[in-house]
Formats: structure tokens, sequence, C-alpha cells
């Protein structure tokens, strides 16, 4: 009889920061409910992953789930793997941290299971060649990852029934194919399709090996897989269908098929993940492009004979697509650098640095990450926590190439303040670090066009999905959470930090201006300012003045007092004639939530984050209750304001939904300068 081994896992996590009612409803939906029913069918055998963030949280709430699940390992039932603690993209992290945060979390399975694992989920497939160093140093026997990085690599579908030996410096890793048809099958379709497929994959000698291992999630969380997975008995039916085929079809562990076959061969794998990843990381106008040629190609039938030599972006390219996310990577490799510097050893500060490294943050697909605030301001908590813990006072000024772009930043800092200025975009501030309260006040985000923005016409709500009667895996449905959101998509035409220099255009609306259409009339917001001494800043640019091109000399200082950024301008008319002028330094500040009446700004009147409006005042509060974050802002004298809510509208797991990112907040002066006269303008923003 012909024979097939199927190696089956699932990989559990929720990131660092997320909300407990995430986790409670994830827990209640997915992770309990699965091993209830894997507790029913003795004869399945499969593998396990937790992020150690999440395993840390069931075990401190649920240790009873943790004790099941202990049970079915002692029993053999179960592999546990292990990866890295707090889930980072292991390859662009320093190579002392892959192998110390996969030890944590082997440590912390051997603690809590009994068992050493051998196996290692990798987190999001995220694979670059020079890991399998780091993996080997920490104990890790194998991998699972994608197929697509096999096909990469020049193997074909038949090529890949088992697993292969790669290497790095001598170091060697075994590397497991997860079948994307299978990731694509379960729970989606049919059990039956599921058996068929793995039916036609037996072979008489029975050496052949199917992998499925993704997403613990897809069992109950993902939207419309509740339904189908536990009320419509399909993990139920799936394992009572494994079960009485397993005359043919073996349920063995990934340690067991290992020790018992040899590997296929050996390979190198260029750098890859998933195949939906390398799509969501390449650069926007390349990423619509690229998935028109798929859509082609599977519209001529060609797509599955070609889908081996198609291979999209890698994921550092979220890194450069963007600025969000590499201003987050670089604080934690400056933080990276003061650990060395320090030779700090101490275990907590480790972990509030290597909490910094949890991905989510710092990318973008069908999931929120990078969209979602409270997961980016979670990275900014740890990473600040850890830089004081290491640096308390931190009195300095220094400037050097911070985001690595190969131009200098300036960093001002003390013991309740940190800065970062960026002489080259603007003078812009791209971070505002209240260290106290471990929070940056900006990390906010730009309003970007995503190329899914074309299919927001044909997203169906939730309701209309459970009429179709059977749940779509999450690359196959287009979901919205609300009707109407096309009215909140703006597109920025520049990157959005704080102290943006803007000069408006006679015709400049507040509805303009907040929907970034509206006329700009210097060349200041997003043109590179030249370093004067430590930290002050000049340009020498133009606004238009009617039609003509007016030499404008714009100059900007930062002064960090013990509680206060004090920032002044000076506007100087370089030119032979009288103008009259503009100007607004536009901020924004994210105060987490746009419609919570703890978080507001106050002038005299309280509005929420999420007010639209203009209005006069020399100081106003800025306040978020629930972080104890409490800000003055003040000029010198009464000027008037703008002030509007940063939505964006991406998509998640659960459909396209608005996120609040922040509050702009422009204080605006308009002046006239005689040839060669100046205009001193100062704020005050104090803690």
């Amino acid at each position: 009889m012909n024979k097939v081994n199927f190696l089956f896992g699932i990989h559990n996590h929720q990131p660092v920061g997320n909300f407990g009612f995430v986790i409670e409803d994830a827990y209640e939906k997915s992770y309990k409910p699965f091993i209830e029913t894997l507790e029913k069918h003795p004869k399945v055998k499969m593998a396990i992953h937790f992020s150690g963030w999440l395993l840390d949280k069931l075990a401190q709430k649920y240790p009873d789930y943790i004790k099941k699940v202990r049970h079915l390992v002692e029993k053999g039932q179960l592999e546990i793997f292990t990866g890295g603690f707090y889930e980072p993209i292991v390859p662009v992290i320093p190579e002392e941290d892959r192998i110390n945060q996969i030890k944590k979390l082997s440590e912390r399975v051997k603690h809590l299971f009994g068992v050493k694992p051998r196996g290692m989920w990798l987190a999001e497939r995220v694979w670059e060649p020079q890991i399998s160093k780091a993996l080997a140093i920490a104990g890790v026997d194998y991998v699972v990852v994608d197929d697509s990085h096999f096909k990469n690599a020049g193997h074909y579908e038949d090529e890949l029934t088992g697993y292969y030996v790669t290497e790095e410096e001598g170091y060697t890793l075994k590397v497991f194919p997860i079948s994307k048809k299978l990731r694509y099958l379960i729970p989606f379709e049919n059990v039956d399709d599921t058996i068929s497929f793995l039916k036609s994959m037996a072979t008489s000698d029975g050496k052949n090996a199917l992998v499925m291992f993704d997403d613990g999630e897809k069992f109950g969380v993902w939207p419309g897989t509740y339904e189908q997975v536990y009320t419509k008995a399909w993990l139920e039916q799936f394992f009572t269908a494994l079960e009485s085929n397993s005359d043919w079809i073996d349920m063995v562990s990934f340690s067991d098929y290992v020790d018992k076959h040899s590997a296929m061969g050996r390979t190198y794998l260029p750098i890859s993940s998933y195949s939906e990843m390398m799509e969501w990381a390449l650069p926007t106008r390349a990423r619509a492009n690229f998935e028109s040629l798929i859509e082609s190609l599977k519209t001529n039938g060609t797509y599955e004979s070609m889908e081996m030599f198609l291979k999209g972006g890698i994921w550092r390219t979220f890194l450069s697509k963007y600025a969000e996310s590499n201003l987050m990577h670089k604080k934690m490799l400056y933080i990276h650098d003061l650990i060395q510097k320090e030779n700090v050893k101490d275990q907590s500060v480790l972990d509030e640095y290597w909490q910094g490294q949890c991905n989510d943050p710092y990318w973008h697909g069908v999931f929120g990450g990078l969209y979602l605030p409270h997961l980016r301001a979670a990275i900014y908590e740890h990473l600040i926590k850890a830089e004081k813990m290491i640096d308390p006072k931190g009195s300095k000024i220094d400037q050097f190439d911070y985001d690595k772009d190969g131009l200098d930043e300036i960093i001002l800092k003390n013991e309740k303040l940190e800065i970062v200025v960026d002489p080259d975009y603007g003078g812009r501030v791209m971070e505002i670090d209240l260290r106290e309260r471990s929070y940056n006040l900006i990390n906010s985000l730009t309003r970007r066009y995503e190329v899914y923005h074309e299919l927001m016409p044909k997203a169906i709500t939730n309701d209309q999905l459970e009429k179709l009667g059977k749940a779509k895996t999450i690359h196959d449905v287009v979901l919205t959470k609300e009707e109407g959101l096309q009215k909140y998509l703006h597109i920025d035409w520049y990157e959005r930090f704080s102290f943006m220099d803007h000069f408006f255009g006679d015709n400049a609306t507040l509805e303009g201006y907040a929907s970034s259409v509206y006329p700009e009339q210097g060349d200041f917001v997003n043109q590179p300012y030249d370093m004067i001494g430590k930290s002050r800043l000049v340009r020498h640019g133009h606004v238009w003045v009617g039609s003509d091109w007016i030499p404008i000399d714009l100059e900007k200082s930062f002064d960090l007092k013990s509680n206060a950024l004090e920032v002044s301008y000076k506007i100087k008319n370089s030119s032979d004639k009288k103008v009259s002028l503009w100007f607004g330094s536009e901020m924004t500040f994210n105060l987490m939530s746009g419609d919570s009446d703890d978080r507001y700004f106050d002038w005299g009147e309280k509005h929420r984050a999420s007010y639209i409006g203009a209005f006069e005042t020399k100081k106003l509060n800025i306040v978020t209750e629930y972080e104890k974050v409490y800000v003055d802002l003040e000029t010198d004298d009464i000027v008037k304001y703008w002030m509007y809510p940063i939505y964006t509208i991406s998509y998640s797991e659960g459909g396209f939904e608005k996120v609040y990112q922040g509050t702009s907040l422009t204080p605006i002066w308009k002046f006239t300068l005689l040839p060669g006269e100046d205009k001193i303008l100062k704020l005050s923003l104090k803690v």
C-alpha cells in the first residue's frame, strides 16, 4: 500500500503590547478549542509553537491549558518548537540577539513542558542564508520555511517531499518546505480535498513527507473560521479522517521523521519569505505591476509553471518603504550599540530591548502590523525603557547617522526628553520621547497609497461573508469593517512628523490642508537644511508670493531644557521686495485614540483628539490620562491653530478599517517683511 508522511504544525503568536481582550478572544476561539479537539484524537501527532510573550501570558492566566499541552507533549502527541522569544524577524537583528532569544524560548519550553525543542518556527518565514549559523549555535536542529523558498532556489514541486540540509560557515541546519497547497486547503476547503491531495503524494516506499505548518489563529480567529472549524466541526472531521486513514497516512513528528529519514540533499536557499509576504514587501509601484503580472499568468493558465521563477521583494524593503518602520528598527540598533558600549549583562535590560524587536509593527501586508499604533507604541515603550536603564541621565547632544541614510541626524537628550532631528528632510523632528513615561509623542504614520486601496469598491462586510456559507482564506476575500471609508482616504505628499515648515497660499483652507490638497508655496517641507553648530539649522529657500519666487532664509534651533523642548524660528526676507507670508509649523502628536474622553487637547475648551477645527490660544494642554502624559504647548503670543485627526485606511485580516494615527496641530502666523527684515517665532513643548 502506498503511504505518505504528514507533518502538521501550528504557530500561535500575539505581538508584544497587544490588547488583553485580543489574547482572550484568541484563546477562547482558537488556542483552547484546538487543544480540546486534539485531546479527543490520540492518534494525531503534530507540532506546536508559541511565541514566548504569548506563552508567558497563557501560563499566567490559563495554567490548566499549559498542563493540557504538557500532557500531550509527555504522551508524544505534541512536539514543541522553539523560536525567537519575542518573535523577531531573525535576519534583521544582531547575531547575538538571534542566538539568545532562541535560547531563552528553548529554556522556557524546557521549564514548562519538560522537553528541549529541536525544531524552530522562523518568524514570518523570513530567511536569509547567514542565519543558519546562529540557529545552529542556538541548538536548532531543523526549521520550517515555505516551499516558495525552495522553488526560488530552483527546486520543483516533486523535489519538495522531505527535508534538505543547508549550511553557513560549516554550521549545518535541516530545512523543511511548507506546502502552499496545504496552507490554502486547510481549513478552508472540504476535508476530503486535503485527504485526496495527500493520497496523490503517497508512494510505495512511504518516504514522502508533506508539511503543513501555519498560523494557529486561522483555526478560529480569522474571519469566518470559528464557524467553519468548530461550529461546523471541520477540525473534528479532519482529525477523524486522519485517524481513519492511518493505514496509509503516517502522522509523525518532525523529530521522528528526521531520525528515521535522511535528507533529500544539500541546498542553499535565497533570501525569501512566503510568496504573499514577498509581494507585500515590494515598493508600491512594483507591487502593483507584480500583482498584475501574476493575474495575467493565472488568466492564461501559465502561473503554476512559472511560479518558481517569480520572486517579489525581500522583507528588508519594508525599512525603505516605510520611514516609520525604519525609525523603530534603527532605534533598536541604537539601543544595541549602547548595550555593547556599556557591556550590559542585566537580563531585565535585555528583555526590554528584545521586546522592541517583536516583528509585527515593522511591516504591513494583509495584517495591520505597522498600521496599528498601539503595537508601534509598545516597541517604543520597551526600547525607551531599555535606554533609560542603560543611560538614566542622558544629558548630551550627538550628531551621527541615526537612521542609516548616509546623512547625520541630531539627537538631543536629557533625563526627561529625547528628540531626533533630521536636517536632510525639512529639519523635521522624527521622535519626541517622554522618557519618564516611555512614550514617543509623535509615533504617527504617513497616509500612503496602498495597492489594496483599489479593492475598496469590492469589499464586503462580515455579515455578507457569513451569507456565503463557508470560511474563506484572508487572501481570497475582501472585507470591510464599516461602510463609507472612502471619504477618509487621503494621501500625504510628505512624510508626517513634527516641526514641518509650511508656507501657505492665499487659497489654503483647513479642509484642503487636512486632506493634503492645498497650495504649498515654499520649498521647505521636505527639503534639506544645513546644520549650524550642534542644534541649529538653516535653509536658504524660496516662497512663491504671487508670481514672484522670493528668497527666504529660515533658521530654526532646538534647545532642550530640563523638562521642555524650546524651538525658535527666524524667518528672513532675503529679497529686495516687501512680502506678506503665511507660515505654519506642523506638529503631529499621537494620543492613541481619537475618540476617548481621557485623551484630549485643552485650550480652555477641551476636545478629543479627533477634533477638526480652528481656534486661537497662547497655551494648550495635550493629555492622555491612561499613559499619564501631560504636555503643555505654548507660543509667545496668541496664535491661530489648525487641528485635524490623521486617519489611515488600511487592510487587515478583519477587512478595511479606519485607524487613528495621531492629530495634526499647526500654529500659523501671518506677517509682512520688508527687504532684509526678519521675524522671530518661538514655541515651547513642556513635559
